[in-house]
């Protein structure tokens, strides 16, 4: 078994992530049979614009989650965990990395207050547009609590962002494995007592809950420690250092709402709430896929900000290369058995069917989940350097992205969101992406002290 994990490119951390993401897909299908049970088409559109518009957390947090687990782990190479839960090492390292700490949850902070301030009155708003007053009554408090719960989280995100860049990975996956488990379940109860969108609050309270509990029992040392840690030595400049690759990162995952997020509220606004859940529904399978796979990336990333500080950079395309086949394969592996289910419920007349897009549009979003994956594990890559080339890109696909989506959304439905999302995805994201893979990897391979 050791040898065919070794194989398999499964260590801890991987191992982990992939049952907390296993879990996810799992639960994601069970889900998937709650919500068709015991939602109606129409609710199932409102289920999954929910999920598309509390992504707009996304303007708020501008990628320094992202940015927290790059700069921990260039820290982190020159600290070590003690047995008692703490870190020690270079003075300077831990102050700095105590800096960073101060700062994340100062950020978050701010950005839970933001979320409470905009977004949640934002929402209220779209789904009152239109609708009479009993249908926005019945949808107000499950997306008031929604909001609330998703604000509090954000304070849970920072702590495991640290955590995470500090290279407790494995510990991290476990985590987030025990929050998806009792906030999926509490999900489907509530789901099945005909609490119906109230089971989106439910689930993000319960992740919320866990995450403080789970954090507080296992690293309350951690914390309080750092903390406690003297602060006469300089800490990490935010404006200098963090913000230079952080506004690069929000751009970029400001790009991706318009990529991944857009289509479901739109069509929920131009064909309703039956084809937004159809779409949703839809681009929930290929996310959790694609999010399952990308676990042999992800759970490299602390490593190869260290490698990369340490300046071993054959030792990271070797680990890096090997991930990258092993997580497209059971991707291609999964995408082919989805869309063989799909296939054998079309061709029965199942009417779980019509739950999500036509076999030809799924099948598009089949091909882009994979060209996808490619450009996500490149982007881990280039980014583990403290840089972000794909800024540009990522900004050029969602424009295009958005601008396609309102030009062919509204004369073509659901086919229209579909065209808009594949056609930037290949012709920019792949294509274009792998370009500038190839030539920076080059470059910094050649000149190693621009990104050390």
């Amino acid at each position: 078994m050791n040898r065919l994990a070794l194989r398999l490119g499964i260590d801890r951390a991987v191992f982990f992530t992939l049952m907390g993401r296993g879990w996810n897909v799992g639960a994601g299908l069970i889900t998937l049979f709650f919500v068709i049970h015991f939602l109606s088409p129409a609710l199932q559109g409102y289920y999954y614009t929910f999920y598309s518009l509390i992504a707009l957390q996304i303007f708020v947090e501008l990628g320094l989650n992202f940015a927290v687990v790059q700069f921990a782990s260039h820290e982190m190479a020159h600290l070590s965990w003690l047995s008692d839960g703490a870190v020690s090492g270079h003075p300077e390292a831990k102050r700095r990395l105590q800096s960073l700490m101060h700062f994340a949850f100062s950020w978050f902070g701010v950005a839970a207050l933001l979320m409470m301030t905009l977004l949640l009155p934002a929402g209220l708003y779209f789904f009152n547009s239109g609708q009479s007053d009993r249908i926005a009554v019945s949808i107000a408090i499950p997306w008031i609590l929604l909001v609330i719960f998703t604000a509090a989280n954000l304070f849970v995100t920072a702590a495991v962002a640290i955590l995470e860049g500090c290279g407790k990975v494995a510990d991290v996956a476990v985590l987030r494995l025990w929050q998806s488990i009792l906030s999926v379940g509490v999900g489907w109860v509530v789901l099945s007592l005909g609490g119906h969108l109230y089971a989106l609050a439910a689930n993000s309270f319960m992740m919320a809950l866990v995450g403080f509990f789970l954090l507080w029992d296992k690293y309350r040392v951690f914390f309080k420690d750092m903390y406690a840690h003297p602060t006469q030595l300089p800490g990490m400049s935010w404006r200098d250092e963090i913000w230079p690759f952080q506004w690069r990162i929000a751009l970029s995952w400001m790009s991706g709402y318009l990529v991944f997020q857009l289509f479901t509220p739109l069509l929920f606004k131009t064909d309703g709430p039956v084809v937004a859940g159809q779409m949703g529904m839809s681009l929930q399978i290929i996310g959790a896929m694609n999010g399952f796979a990308m676990s042999w990336i992800t759970t490299k990333a602390p490593m190869y900000g260290q490698l990369i500080a340490t300046n071993q950079r054959k030792k990271m395309d070797e680990l890096f290369v090997a991930g990258l086949v092993q997580s497209f394969s059971f991707l291609l592996v999964g995408v082919v058995s989805v869309w063989l289910l799909l296939f054998f419920l079309h061709q029965t007349a199942s009417p779980h069917a019509v739950r999500v897009l036509s076999l030809p549009l799924f099948s598009w979003l089949c091909v882009v989940c994979l060209a996808n994956h490619i450009v996500f594990a490149e982007a881990a890559y280039l980014r583990a350097h403290k840089q972000e080339p794909f800024m540009l890109l990522s900004i050029a696909a969602g424009l295009v992205t958005a601008i396609l989506a309102l030009l062919f959304v509204p004369p073509f439905s659901a086919a229209g969101a579909v065209y808009a999302y594949t056609i930037p995805a290949l012709l920019i994201g792949l294509l274009c992406g792998t370009v500038i893979f190839i030539s920076k990897r080059k470059q910094w391979n050649r000149t190693p002290s621009v990104v050390v």
